[in-house]
């Protein structure tokens, strides 16, 4: 019997499904898709469940972008893209296949 939490996560299989049919997203634009799929979840598991499949190899870092403007939150903001990584094994889902097709 294996000890400890399984590393294997739903989430992280859907935001797979969804990477497998478009090449790259940032977090903001995968959680706005999931959202629709999938239904209701927080940004914050969509961000943990990013950062622990780039620890697992899962998906990988694509691309880093810092913009400049006037935000909330101060002038500049950093977006990350993400894709699949080398041991992402995601399957095709007709659901997501059709929801990409109508965009």
């Amino acid at each position: 019997m294996v000890r400890g939490r399984p590393t294997n996560s739903i989430v992280r299989n859907h935001l797979a499904e969804i990477l497998f049919v478009v090449d790259k997203k940032s977090a903001y634009e995968l959680h706005k898709h999931y959202l629709v799929l999938f239904g209701p979840i927080s940004q914050r598991n969509i961000y943990y469940q990013l950062q622990k499949g780039v620890s697992l190899e899962e998906f990988e870092v694509e691309e880093i972008i810092d913009e400049k403007g006037s935000f909330s939150w101060g002038s500049t903001t950093r977006k990350v893209y993400y894709k699949l990584g080398k041991l992402a094994k995601p399957q095709l889902n007709k659901k997501v296949v059709e929801y990409f097709k109508k965009k």
